[in-house]
């Protein structure tokens, strides 16, 4: 199914009505491309400062839940690409892992599932 511009545009048009608070953005992203942004409400309700697609927010960990929600979905359910390997697509991830951080030993037994715990070792963000 291919959707055109314009109806990215009206989709994402409607998207403040279904969420409550002072304001957000959202974005779509296909083939690596930005294909429609929106943003609405305030970034600052005391100082009426606009939300903007270029609003920087605070999302600390919660990008964390996203990614395991992600890669445990390509787990369920490979990608095209993924499947096109004939390759188990957790090993593909941890493949991509040690390409990533070649830091790592090369034996390393790093797993998928590992990721899930996402620990940084950095400190408490709120404390710095």
């Amino acid at each position: 199914m291919t959707v055109s511009e314009p109806d990215v545009d009206r989709i994402l048009a409607g998207v403040p009505h279904l969420q409550r608070g002072p304001g957000g953005a959202v974005g779509v992203v296909k083939d690596g491309k930005v294909v429609g942004k929106r943003a609405w409400g305030y970034a600052d309700t005391t100082q009426r400062i606009p939300m903007t697609t270029q609003t920087h927010f605070p999302i600390c960990s919660i990008s964390k839940q996203m990614v395991c929600l992600v890669m445990q979905s390509l787990l369920q359910k490979p990608a095209a690409l993924m499947l096109e390997r004939k390759e188990d697509p957790a090993e593909q991830f941890e493949a991509e892992l040690r390409r990533l951080l070649p830091n790592l030993k090369e034996q390393s037994d790093l797993k998928v599932a590992d990721l899930y715990n996402m620990q940084s070792g950095i400190r408490d963000y709120w404390a710095m």
